[in-house]
């Protein structure tokens, strides 16, 4: 029988023993970062206590789920970290704040005052005010 993780709104609060990640920001990158396995990283961290961080690639959004949706789904290892907390009786509550800080991160800081990075914003704002008129 396979095993199909279903995202839902949770129908009570989470117990004790429950795990509970949290997104707590979300970082722009220009460098491409190795993309490692999620769920790889998430039992990991709730094995550690300790907080991760996960790398993922935007893609367009094809279909009716989210891109957070989508990127949880497609983890063959997160599928089966969260079958095994599962079997130990524990539900997975993913914890999305209201607002999460949307940051750029160092490289993107770095490229945006580089000489091509300041080339870039200034065609951007041609194009901008181009559209105005």
């Amino acid at each position: 029988m396979k095993y199909k993780l279903e995202i839902n709104k949770p129908k009570s609060g989470p117990n004790k023993d429950d795990i509970i990640l949290s997104i707590t920001d979300i970082q722009l990158h220009t460098v491409k970062k190795r993309q490692g396995s999620i769920g790889k990283t998430i039992k990991q961290s709730v094995e550690k206590n300790q907080p991760g961080r996960i790398y993922s690639n935007m893609k367009k959004n094809q279909g009716e789920k989210s891109t957070l949706e989508s990127l949880l789904l497609q983890d063959p290892d997160l599928v089966e970290t969260i079958r095994k907390y599962n079997k130990q009786g524990k539900r997975i509550f993913i914890k999305v704040l209201k607002d999460v800080p949307l940051l750029t991160g160092k490289d993107t800081n770095e490229f945006v005052k580089s000489k091509r990075g300041k080339r870039i914003i200034r065609g951007l704002a041609k194009n901008k005010e181009g559209d105005k008129i």
